[in-house]
C-alpha cells in the first residue's frame, strides 16, 4: 500500500505516519523505484497499536522497547505504565480538591510535594505536655547528631505518636544527607525511608495549637483523606511557628 492508501486504511494522516518511519517506530515494509513508502498489511495492527500509545502519552522510546519485547516484558511494561497512570490520576484529584477547595480571599492553606524518599533518623522521647513540648529533646538530638556526625539538612520533624493524661510520646525527626553504612542506632533512635508524599500545610504558631484542629476541619473541607502520620515541621527548637503538615497522597516507596 502507498502511503495515501495506508493513511485511509489506518485513519493516520500522512505525516504521522511519515513522523514514526522518522523515529524507527513504523519503517515502511519497502520503498517503489521513486522513493515513495509502501506498507504491508500486517503493518496496519502495528499502526494502530503505535499510535494508541502515543494517545496514552507513552514516549517514543518506550515504545521501541515495547514493539521489541516480549510478551513477558511487554506485560511487565504495561503493568508499570499503569502504576504511572494512577498516580497521576490520584495527583490530579489531589489538585481538583485543593482548587475547589480554595477560596481567594483565604489561601492558608499550601500543597508541598516530596518528590524524593527522604531517609529520616528518628529519636523517641515521652515528655511532659506543655507548650512546645520537645523543644529540650529537639535540642538533645541536635547535639546527638552532632556527636554521631551526621549530617543532616535543615529543619527538625516532629511526629506525635500519642498523647496519655500529662504526657506525650512522639518522635523527633532529621532528613539524612547521607546514610551511614553501619547505623550507630539501636532502641529509641531508628532510620526511615519516607514515600514521595504529598502534604496540607498550614504555618501555625506554638502558643496557639488548636489552629490545628481547624486546619484539620478544613483539610476534610476540601474532601482530603491523611495518608499517614501528620508531621511538624520548625525550622530551629526556638522557632515561634511551624509548619503542620498533613499527607494527602503517598506515592510508592
Amino acid at each position: 500500500m502507498t502511503i495515501r492508501k495506508f493513511s485511509e486504511r489506518t485513519g493516520l494522516s500522512p505525516s504521522t505516519l511519515r513522523f514514526y518511519d522518522q523515529k524507527g517506530l513504523l519503517v515502511p515494509a519497502g520503498r517503489l523505484e521513486n522513493g515513495y513508502r509502501v506498507y504491508s498489511e500486517e503493518q496496519v495492527h502495528q499502526a494502530h497499536i503505535i499510535h494508541s500509545l502515543r494517545l496514552a502519552d507513552i514516549s517514543i522510546e518506550d515504545i521501541h522497547t515495547y514493539m521489541d519485547a516480549d510478551e513477558e516484558k511487554r506485560q511487565h511494561l504495561l503493568s508499570g505504565w499503569r502504576l504511572e497512570v494512577d498516580e497521576k490520576l490520584a495527583s490530579l484529584q489531589v489538585a481538583k480538591q485543593y482548587l475547589h477547595g480554595m477560596n481567594a480571599k483565604e489561601q492558608h492553606m499550601q500543597l508541598v510535594k516530596w518528590d524524593e524518599q527522604p531517609t529520616f533518623i528518628w529519636f523517641r522521647h515521652t515528655v511532659k505536655r506543655q507548650t512546645n513540648p520537645f523543644q529540650s529533646a529537639m535540642l538533645s538530638d541536635m547535639d546527638k547528631i552532632k556527636q554521631l556526625g551526621l549530617n543532616v539538612r535543615p529543619g527538625i520533624y516532629l511526629r506525635t505518636l500519642d498523647s496519655i493524661g500529662d504526657s506525650m510520646t512522639g518522635e523527633v525527626g532529621f532528613i539524612l544527607t547521607k546514610v551511614p553504612s553501619l547505623a550507630p542506632y539501636g532502641g529509641d533512635i531508628y532510620v526511615e525511608k519516607l514515600k514521595p508524599t504529598v502534604f496540607a500545610t498550614l504555618d501555625c504558631s506554638v502558643n496557639d495549637p488548636f489552629i490545628c484542629f481547624q486546619f484539620m476541619r478544613q483539610v476534610y473541607r476540601f474532601g482530603f483523606k491523611t495518608q499517614g502520620a501528620k508531621l511538624e515541621k520548625f525550622e530551629s527548637p526556638y522557632a515561634p511557628t511551624f509548619r503542620y503538615m498533613i499527607p494527602v497522597l503517598a506515592g510508592e516507596g
